[in-house]
């Protein structure tokens, strides 16, 4: 489909900018609508039960990755079944120091 063929030019241009820069750009592409939902139910065997919650599937993103859930409806509709947002703090903290995103080399 058109998402398959979005990411094989996507993420090559991703790959060129600094991580941080790229979750950025990542996280308002999907705050504004531009990540396509998943329109296709999960199938009910990938249903789960923790602490009487039930979840459509075992996939979830932690927190760090929308710390100020700007992308949470296009998070979900990537599939993940819930989304950690934050820290959530009483008052702003300053944070990790920068950069606290690298990627991994392919070995």
């Amino acid at each position: 489909g058109w998402l398959f063929d979005a990411t094989k030019l996507v993420n090559p241009l991703f790959a060129l900018l600094d991580p941080e820069t790229a979750h950025r750009l990542a996280i308002s592409a999907a705050a504004r609508g531009f990540i396509p939902r998943e329109k296709r139910p999960d199938p009910s065997i990938l249903e789960v039960e923790v602490w009487g919650q039930k979840f459509s599937n075992p996939l979830g993103l932690a927190a760090g990755y929308d710390k100020n859930a700007e992308a949470v409806e296009s998070l979900l509709g990537l599939g993940f079944s819930f989304i950690e947002v934050g820290s959530v703090t009483p008052i702003p903290q300053e944070g990790t120091q920068k950069p606290c995103i690298f990627r991994i080399p392919l070995e």
